[in-house]
C-alpha cells in the first residue's frame, strides 16, 4: 500500500463528513466515490474490500485513498489490535490474527515493541518515524509502558486524544500480555 497508515488490514469506517456526504448526495463527492463510502462499513478491512474488487483493485484502493485524504473516511485500526477481545498469547507474537506463524524464539520486548509499531504505524501521523525510535529504545518491558505512554501524550497532539487513547489501550494490552508471558516463562 503506499500509504503508511493504510495497509490491507486497517479496518475502515466513515466519518461523521463521510456519513453526511453519503446521505446528502452532496455535489463535492463525486458519484464513484459515494459508491466506495457503501462499502466502507466499519468492520471489512481494506484488504477484504480489495479481494472483493478482482482486477479493480488498484482502482479502489486509490479511492479509499482518496476518501481518507478528504476526511470522509477513517482508519480504525488495523485487523486484530485486540480493540473489543482479549488479546490471546497465541495472537501476541503477531500483529494480526490472520497470521498463525508464531515466532517461537522471539524475545518478549522485541514482539511487544513490533506489535506497537505496527499500530503506530496505522495511524495518520507525520511524527510516526520519531516516535517509533523513541519505542525502540526502549530496553524492558517496564520501559517500553513508560515510552509508550510518553508516545500516546505526542499523538495526542497530531492525531487526536481519542486515537491516542486507542493506542495507549492497546499498549496496555500488548505490554501486559507480554509481562504475563514472560513471567510464565520464568516460572
Amino acid at each position: 500500500m503506499s500509504n503508511t497508515f493504510l495497509n490491507s488490514d486497517s479496518v475502515l469506517q466513515r466519518t461523521v463528513a463521510g456519513a453526511t456526504a453519503m446521505r446528502e448526495h452532496t455535489a463535492s463527492v463525486a458519484p464513484k466515490l459515494r459508491a466506495v463510502l457503501f462499502l466502507i462499513d466499519g468492520s471489512a478491512t481494506l484488504g477484504d474490500l480489495l479481494d472483493r474488487a478482482g482486477s479493480l483493485a488498484k482502482l479502489l484502493e486509490q479511492q479509499v485513498e482518496e476518501l481518507v485524504r478528504l476526511g470522509l473516511a477513517e482508519v480504525i485500526q488495523p485487523a486484530g489490535n485486540g480493540h473489543g477481545r482479549d488479546l490471546r498469547i497465541g495472537e501476541a507474537t503477531t500483529p494480526y490474527a490472520k497470521n498463525k506463524d508464531k515466532p517461537q524464539d522471539l524475545h518478549p520486548l522485541v514482539a511487544a515493541k513490533m506489535q506497537l509499531l505496527l499500530r503506530l504505524e496505522g495511524l495518520p501521523s507525520s511524527d510516526i518515524d520519531s516516535l517509533g525510535a523513541e519505542l525502540l529504545e526502549a530496553k524492558t518491558l517496564r520501559d517500553l509502558a513508560i515510552v509508550a505512554r510518553t508516545v500516546t501524550n505526542k499523538l495526542a497532539l497530531s492525531v487526536g486524544v481519542e486515537r491516542s487513547q486507542a493506542f495507549w489501550e492497546d499498549a496496555k494490552t500488548i505490554i501486559m500480555a507480554w509481562r504475563e508471558l514472560s513471567l510464565r516463562d520464568e516460572a
